[in-house]
C-alpha cells in the first residue's frame, strides 16, 4: 500500500507462515495504529472496510472464519522508506471486532493484537531451577521458541549469586513472560521483544536499559525546512529520583548489613543530573527487604535508584515522511533546535506510529536524567 512520499506498507498475515494480504484485503485497509512502550508490550490495530460488495456479499463479510486475519494469526508490519524495507510489528492478532455499516457509516473489521511475547505468556507453569542463577535461567526460558523465530538476547547481570541446591532451590509459578519481567526487574532490566531484522523474526531482550551505542537520527524542532517534529514540549517530573538506604539480614551469617544507593550507575545523558543538583531534595526510601544477602539487596536497592533518575520528560509528534525512519523506543535518539538545555541524547520511552493513506505520524515520549547537551555532534535525519 502506498502511503505517499515514498511511504509503503506491507501487511503479511496468516495462522502458520505470514504471507501478504490479498488484493481484495488489501484495498480494503484503512488504517493502521501500532504502540511500543519500554514498560509494557507492544500492540497493534487495523482497521479494514467491511462493506459488502461481489456476488458472495450475502454469503457472508470478507473477514470470515478463513480470513488470514482471524484470532492467534501471526501479522507482520513492514515500512518501506524509498527502497529501505523496515519491520515495523511482528505480533499476534487476539481480538477482532466487526461494526456492521448504519446509515451514515460504513461497516468495519477491527483487528487487534500484542507482540509475539503473547506466546511466552499461554500458559502458567509451576518449575524448578535448580543451581541456576538469573542469567541461566532465562536462557533455559527462552530457548524452545528459537523455533518460533523468537532469538534471545540475553545481557548477564552486574551481580551474579549462583544458588547452592542445599541452601535454596528457585522456582518459576506463572507464565515464562511474567516470571522474565520478573527476574528483570531485581536487576533494574527491562524485557520486551523487536521486531526484525526480517519478517517472521524477532529477538527477545532482557538486560539493561539501552543508554550508549549510536543514537537514532535526531528529532529536529523549530528549525525551518529541516524540522521534521510537529509538536513537543518539555517537563521536569522533581518526585521521580530517589535515593534507598536500609539494612538486610544475612541469611547465611544472620548479620545486619547496611544497603546504601544514592546515585544512579546508569551512563548520564544530561550534562547537569537533576538527581546529583537536587541530592538534599529528592525522595529517600527505604529500602524493604526481609532476609536476604547484601550483595543481592543492594542490586535491588540500585536498580530502584536507576529506575527513577530520568526526571526530563519530553512528549511530541513527529511526521513519519520527513523524518524519514521509525523511530524506536528502548533506544537513543537526539534531539537538536530545542536550546541547549533540551537538546542532546535522550533515551526513548514509548512511540505511537499512526498511519493512514496520504500521512505517518510517530508521537513520542522521552526521557534522561539531567538538562544539558553532552555531545556536540547528532546524526541528522535522513530526509
Amino acid at each position: 500500500m502506498l502511503l505517499g512520499s515514498g511511504l509503503r506498507l506491507t501487511i503479511l498475515a496468516g495462522r502458520t507462515l505470514p504471507l501478504p494480504l490479498t488484493v481484495d484485503l488489501v484495498q480494503r485497509w484503512r488504517s493502521a495504529r501500532i504502540t511500543e512502550s519500554d514498560e509494557e508490550r507492544s500492540a497493534f490495530s487495523l482497521v479494514f472496510d467491511a462493506g459488502r460488495a461481489g456476488p458472495l456479499a450475502a454469503a457472508d463479510n470478507p473477514f470470515g472464519l478463513t480470513s488470514p486475519l482471524a484470532p492467534f494469526a501471526r501479522v507482520v508490519l513492514v515500512l518501506t522508506f524509498g527502497v529501505v524495507p523496515q519491520v515495523l510489528f511482528d505480533g499476534i492478532v487476539t481480538e477482532t471486532r466487526l461494526a456492521p455499516g448504519t446509515g451514515t457509516q460504513g461497516a468495519t473489521f477491527t483487528v487487534t493484537g500484542e507482540d509475539v511475547g503473547n506466546l511466552l505468556h499461554r500458559e502458567e507453569r509451576d518449575v524448578e531451577h535448580p543451581a541456576l542463577d538469573d542469567y541461566p535461567t532465562v536462557l533455559t526460558i527462552l530457548a524452545p521458541y528459537a523455533a518460533q523465530g523468537i532469538l534471545p538476547k540475553v545481557i548477564p547481570p552486574p551481580v551474579m549469586d549462583p544458588p547452592l541446591p542445599i541452601d535454596r532451590i528457585p522456582t518459576q509459578h506463572g507464565t515464562d513472560l511474567e516470571h522474565l519481567a520478573d527476574l528483570a526487574e531485581r536487576h533494574g532490566y527491562v524485557t520486551y521483544v523487536d521486531p526484525g531484522p526480517l519478517p517472521g523474526i524477532s529477538t527477545f531482550y532482557w538486560g539493561p536499559p539501552v543508554r550508549i551505542g549510536p543514537p537514532q537520527p535526531a528529532l529536529a524542532v523549530d528549525l525551518g525546512s529541516d524540522s521534521n517534529v510537529e509538536e513537543v514540549s518539555f517537563r521536569t517530573d522533581a518526585t521521580r529520583p530517589a535515593t534507598v538506604t536500609g539494612a538486610v539480614r544475612d541469611r547465611r551469617t544472620g548479620l545486619d548489613l547496611p544497603v546504601a544507593a544514592v546515585a544512579p550507575l546508569r551512563p548520564p545523558l544530561g550534562a547537569v543530573p537533576f538527581a546529583l543538583a537536587n541530592a538534599g531534595d529528592v525522595r529517600r526510601q527505604r529500602l524493604r527487604e526481609g532476609t536476604s544477602d547484601g550483595v543481592t539487596a543492594l542490586a535491588r536497592a540500585q536498580s530502584q535508584v536507576d529506575r527513577g533518575a530520568d526526571a526530563l520528560v519530553a512528549e511530541g509528534t513527529a511526521d513519519g515522511a520527513r523524518y524519514g525512519a521509525v523511530l524506536r523506543p528502548r533506544g537513543l535518539v537526539g534531539v537538536r533546535g530545542a536550546g541547549w538545555t533540551h537538546d542532546g541524547l535522550w533515551y526513548v520511552r514509548q512511540v505511537e506510529h499512526d498511519i493512514a493513506f496520504g500521512g505517518y505520524r510517530q508521537a513520542f515520549t522521552l526521557a534522561r536524567d539531567g538538562h544539558g547537551a553532552t555531545t556536540p555532534v547528532l546524526p541528522r535525519s535522513p530526509r
